[in-house]
C-alpha cells in the first residue's frame, strides 16, 4: 500500500513539475512546447447604424399582365445609413413617388410571381431611391429597400 502511494506521490511531482516547466516555455525533455498561433481576434465590428423610412402611402399602380389590366398595390420602407437621407426623401416625396409608380406600372405581372422576379422589382427599387438620394444629397446612402406589403390582382 505504501508502495502505491509514494508510487502516486512521484507521479504527482513529476506532473507538477511539468506543468511548472511548461509555463516557462520548457517540457520535461527539454524542449520547448509546440508554439501556438493564436489568430488575431478582430476588433467587434461596430455594427451601421440603420435608420429606416416608410414610403407612405402604399403605391397602387395598374400595369400590363397576359391579356388584361392587372394592379398591383406595394408598401416600401428603405434603410438608409444616414439620418438625413430621410429628410431627403421627405423634401422629394413627389419625385420619390413619380418615380416609383413610373418603376413599378413597367412590370410584368408574370415575372412578379417568381421569388426572382420579386427581387428584381426590389433591386429596381433600390437603384430609384438611390438615384434620387444621390441627386440631391450624396450617393451610396441607401442600405436597402424592403417590400412590407405585396399584393397583386
Amino acid at each position: 500500500m505504501k508502495q502505491k502511494i509514494i508510487i502516486g506521490v512521484g507521479a504527482l511531482v513529476l506532473i507538477g513539475i511539468n506543468a511548472a516547466l511548461s509555463v516557462v516555455g520548457m517540457n520535461m525533455f527539454g524542449k520547448a512546447p509546440a508554439a501556438v498561433v493564436a489568430e488575431p481576434v478582430p476588433a467587434a465590428a461596430v455594427p451601421e447604424k440603420v435608420f429606416y423610412y416608410n414610403v407612405q402611402p402604399e403605391f397602387v399602380v395598374n400595369f400590363q399582365g397576359n391579356s388584361k389590366v392587372r394592379f398591383l398595390m406595394i408598401e416600401l420602407a428603405v434603410a438608409v445609413t444616414d439620418e438625413k437621407v430621410s429628410a431627403v426623401l421627405d423634401d422629394h416625396d413627389p419625385e420619390l413617388r413619380n418615380s416609383l409608380l413610373m418603376f413599378f406600372s413597367e412590370q410584368n405581372s408574370e415575372a412578379l410571381k417568381s421569388a426572382e422576379g420579386k427581387e428584381a422589382l426590389r433591386q429596381g427599387a433600390i437603384t430609384v431611391v438611390e438615384d434620387i438620394v444621390a441627386k440631391h444629397y450624396e450617393s451610396n446612402r441607401v442600405k436597402d429597400v424592403y417590400v412590407t406589403r405585396l399584393v397583386m390582382q
